[in-house]
């Protein structure tokens, strides 16, 4: 689906193999398989991944505000989706709160408009192949031995993105190719893949032998249903679920305009605390699911983040309480603030600017919000960066009570316009709707005229 990812082994040969003494330099993972039900454990001691995807708040300096905030909700893991160079200040900041990491090991994506508007062909370019195989090889050789590494994560739903089957057969076999060199350099680590949903499980069963476990990424109601999926597949290894939150673009249902609804505040909460509390619990007991990690702590104020994300710059998003609530069972203290609704009535030029007429509904029981501001996404922009772009619009007080002229941006097409606001607590309510651009001409404006 989304931004960058992954990580994680451990299988049939490491039942006695991985069960070492633990050194002082690193820790050791393992997953063990006891009377049908499988287990991760690290040094010994049973573990289950209570995870997020992690993006980080700002940079490097923030890593370590970031794990003690993070383990205060009770995140035990972080998940990454590539190397960088600074990686070894996020394993440093994860060790020193008790944090461990999914280290992801990033594949290039096969499929233009993807990741990165990457197009790489693991048909045919073995030159490209053998780089990423060495560049992979060096990043395990210089972190394998950090005590806050859980497992490798080879790979981001490459196979989601990869454009026809021979593309996606290439790929899981590189991809086998890849695992084994990993566990060879490092036999302490279980490996794993990450896709999305079920579409690469009939290539990891059939050209991968050597993944430890599956990284499945799954958002909204799907969660309920993917265990039975994976039963019916076939699938006897253990599985992550790398990714989760909400509902996501890719299967909400289009308004009028052509733009997906986002789900509201208050889904997006429920949907965290019930995917681990109800979806995935049994699951979890009966040891085919290792662990969660929810998309994404990121800070970023983007079409993606402001989705799924946890912040949006040092405001927390329904999703930072879910997760709090799903690991800990401690609900907000207060209630978050909620926009109930936003919504265009109509429209007014003024000179070359247009301004939309909108109406904003508050529950007047929740917090106080003030700083409401306006903002824009365009999903028809050319590129994918520009397409994941949030851009704030100006506003102004509307002539009625919740009311507000906020000019249009000028585009054509239908566009996603937000409705944002604070509360004293620092949390960020959100409300979403479409309209489409231009609008109809509208009537100028006459001094002390009122917008339709």
């Amino acid at each position: 689906m989304h931004p960058a990812r992954s990580t994680f082994l451990g299988c049939a040969l490491l039942i006695g193999a991985l069960v070492l003494l633990p050194t002082a330099a690193s820790a050791r993972t393992a997953i063990l398989q006891k009377d049908g039900q499988w287990q991760l454990q690290v040094d010994g001691r049973a573990y289950i991944a209570r995870g997020v995807g992690f993006s980080g708040s700002s940079n490097s300096t923030a890593y370590d505000a970031d794990c003690a905030r993070l383990a205060a909700l009770g995140v035990n893991t972080l998940r990454t989706w590539g190397i960088n160079s600074e990686t070894r200040l996020l394993l440093d900041a994860a060790h020193k709160h008790g944090l461990k990491v999914l280290v992801g090991l990033w594949m290039r994506h096969g499929q233009p408009g993807m990741e990165g508007d990457d197009n790489f062909d693991y048909t045919r370019d073995t030159g490209g192949m053998k780089q990423q195989l060495e560049e992979t090889l060096k990043h395990v050789r210089g972190f394998k031995d950090h005590p806050a590494v859980l497992a490798w994560g080879v790979g981001n739903e490459v196979i989601l993105n990869s454009p026809h089957d021979a593309a996606k057969e290439a790929y899981a076999r590189f991809l086998e190719k890849v695992v084994r060199a990993v566990k060879k350099v490092d036999a302490d680590h279980p490996v794993i893949s990450v896709d999305a949903w079920t579409m690469a499980v009939p290539w990891w069963e059939k050209h991968v032998p050597s993944l430890d476990a599956y990284g499945l990424n799954v958002y909204g109601g799907g969660i309920h249903v993917l265990p039975a999926e994976l039963a019916k597949a076939g699938v006897k290894k253990p599985w992550f679920i790398t990714e989760f939150g909400a509902q996501g673009e890719w299967d909400a249902p289009k308004d009028a305009h052509g733009v997906p609804r986002e789900p509201t505040d208050a889904e997006k909460y429920a949907a965290i605390v019930d995917g681990w509390n109800t979806a995935l619990a049994p699951h979890v007991k009966e040891g085919r699911c290792l662990g969660l990690f929810v998309f994404n702590y990121s800070s970023s104020f983007d079409h993606t983040n402001l989705w799924l994300g946890m912040l949006s710059g040092t405001s927390t998003r329904p999703a930072w309480h879910a997760v709090r609530e799903a690991y800990t069972g401690q609900k907000p203290a207060t209630p978050l603030p909620r926009i109930a609704a936003v919504a265009v009535q109509g429209a007014v030029r003024e000179g070359p600017s247009t301004w939309a007429q909108v109406q904003v509904d508050v529950d007047a029981t929740d917090p106080k919000l003030h700083g409401l501001f306006f903002a824009y996404n365009f999903r028809g922009a050319a590129t994918r960066h520009e397409r994941d772009e949030v851009r704030r619009l100006d506003a102004r007080p509307g002539p009625t009570p919740g009311t507000w002229q906020v000019r249009m941006p000028a585009v054509r097409g239908a566009i996603k316009l937000y409705a944002l606001g604070k509360d004293d607590a620092g949390n960020l309510a959100m409300a979403t709707t479409s309209t489409r651009l231009p609008f109809p001409t509208p009537e100028p404006a006459r001094p002390g005229s009122v917008p339709p």
